[in-house]
């Protein structure tokens, strides 16, 4: 992602707001998918019971586990 920062800053510097919007909305796109896929756990783990999610016990999530 700072790559994505990095971008969103030159096409400011460089006056380009299509380059700017752009980016902006890769990096949020990013968050949200990010987002998403810890709520899908959330909800298998309580739908499976598991309670560990709920206590605060939250297991680190990555790219890789997609």
């Amino acid at each position: 992602m700072p790559n994505l920062l990095d971008d969103a800053v030159d096409a400011v510097y460089n006056e380009n707001p299509s380059a700017f919007q752009d980016t902006i909305g890769s990096i949020l796109q990013d968050k949200l998918r990010e987002r998403i896929g810890v709520e899908k756990i959330a909800i298998a783990q309580s739908f499976m019971g598991d309670d560990s999610y709920e206590n605060g016990e939250q297991e680190e999530v990555t790219d890789e586990d997609f």
